[in-house]
């Protein structure tokens, strides 16, 4: 499908996977556009970090595999086998997530800034949560309501205006996972500034972007939701997709929020 249809027809699909984003799986980001400026100061964490502990009423949930297992090997959820990173996402600070610091996984880094959250629980600094990355290449397992990992692409698998199913833009070269291990859904008030290096190169050359993981509803099959107008054109084996603020789509949900990256 062409660049200039999913521009124009974004807004609706935008709102019909919001309906969808009730049941807590995700939601597609806005296309608003805010400047980097509005941005905290950071706080930055990086693979096999230790994050400091969560405020006690954040109220955990998901119990991660201990450090000699992958800490993103969880019961119930995709298991990304690349980098993975525990940290504590900030409620009024930006905090910034690094994979793939201390060694890139099949040659990609990921540099993630999550900004800071609109209205947050009350008395709640920060939550814990975990990030990881794969490739979508026999590198997710595990099932969810028994089915295995949708790979971007692999057939009709994208969402439209209507909430119908069908083909997919570009291709995937990327696959991101965060998870947020309390009961609270949290809006952020920007969407995420994503900073790529991929010593493979990027499967195009003309636009990358996010693909969000949504779940199907009243109004939906659900399925991948590509946003084209918050992409980024690659230069040479680096790709920065910039942050926009967030008219109220999107969420972090408790559990996954999984985002594919996507070129063309």
């Amino acid at each position: 499908m062409r660049f200039s249809m999913f521009r124009s027809s974004f807004v609706a699909i935008a709102a019909t996977v919001a309906l969808a984003a009730c049941s807590g799986n995700g939601a597609v980001p806005s296309q608003g556009v805010a400047p980097n400026s509005g941005f905290a100061p950071n706080t930055t964490v990086a693979d096999n970090a230790a994050p400091t502990m969560a405020a006690p009423d954040s109220s955990p949930v998901l119990d991660a595999a201990p450090d000699a297992v992958s800490k993103c090997d969880i019961t119930g959820i995709y298991y990304f086998h690349g980098s993975c990173v525990a940290f504590n996402l900030n409620m009024d600070t930006n905090t910034t997530v690094e994979l793939g610091k201390y060694g890139a996984y099949m040659g990609i880094k990921i540099t993630t800034t999550f900004g800071t959250i609109q209205n947050p629980p009350k008395g709640v600094k920060s939550i814990a949560a975990l990030m990881g990355d794969a490739t979508g290449k026999g590198d997710i397992t595990g099932q969810v309501k028994g089915k295995n990992f949708p790979i971007y692409g692999a057939g009709k698998d994208c969402v439209n205006s209507q909430g119908k199913a069908e083909a997919c833009p570009g291709k995937p070269f990327v696959y991101a996972e965060l998870i947020n291990t309390s009961k609270y859904t949290l809006k952020p008030k920007l969407t995420p500034k994503f900073v790529i290096s991929d010593t493979n190169g990027f499967p195009g050359t003309r636009l990358c972007f996010p693909a969000i993981l949504t779940p199907s509803g009243p109004h939906t099959v659900g399925g991948w939701a590509p946003n084209t107008t918050l992409g980024g054109q690659p230069h040479g084996d680096s790709l920065t997709i910039n942050s926009q603020s967030n008219p109220g789509q999107l969420v972090y949900p408790p559990g996954p929020f999984i985002v594919a990256g996507v070129c063309e």
